[in-house]
């Protein structure tokens, strides 16, 4: 158990995200935006979709035919860890990644509240969503690790089948929401065993 701990705070992305997170929440103090957390309702409610969505058609986009950076940036995002679940600093998202998704993210919400200042708000939200996100996926890949609850364990399970049996199912990290909600909860006996799950479109280092 100390070990996760110590994985987990440890980790460049994760540092990073608490740094940002107390940044945020100290502008929100200094503005004084506390009576707009409402906000963050939108974050709670949209995370499991966002989660979902990223997850398939993001992190499991066709990997580009053309060598270079933008394909060796895919392979570490994320069709590295498919081939070696197993490899601590693969379980985590490059701060870089992080960056975008934030930025992204601030945009999105300073349009959608028609501030630059409320727009934290809802950052926060994300932010610590993210830091919850990172220590899921990360105790799912914890062998030593035992989930506390049912659907914890089933979420692991789930994830589990995603990474070993078929890749184009069971999106959730966090929750099953979305893949209950889409039609993407599935298990072992429901879809057959996928060649490629552990070789995103049939990424192979040695071919």
């Amino acid at each position: 158990m100390k070990m996760i701990f110590k994985d987990y705070l440890g980790h460049t992305s994760v540092q990073f995200l608490f740094l940002a997170l107390f940044t945020v929440l100290t502008a929100i103090w200094m503005l004084e935006l506390g009576a707009h957390w409402p906000w963050i309702i939108l974050v709670v409610a949209s995370a499991p979709f966002y989660e979902w969505f990223t997850h398939k058609f993001v992190l499991h986009a066709d990997l580009s035919p053309v060598p270079g950076r933008w394909r060796d940036y895919q392979i570490r995002l994320h069709h590295g860890h498919h081939l070696d679940p197993a490899d601590r600093e693969l379980q985590f998202a490059p701060a870089s990644g992080i960056v975008v998704i934030m930025v992204q993210l601030y945009l999105f919400y300073a349009l959608i509240t028609w501030s630059v200042s409320v727009a934290l708000v809802p950052m926060a939200g994300s932010i610590a969503y993210y830091l919850f996100y990172e220590w899921i996926h990360l105790a799912h890949h914890t062998p030593a690790y035992q989930p506390k609850t049912r659907m914890g364990a089933a979420l692991r399970d789930a994830h589990m089948r995603h990474h070993f049996h078929n890749e184009n199912y069971n999106w959730g990290i966090t929750n099953a929401l979305g893949d209950l909600m889409l039609g993407t909860w599935k298990h072992m006996t429901d879809v057959p065993k996928s060649p490629t799950a552990r070789h995103l479109d049939n990424f192979n280092p040695n071919s």
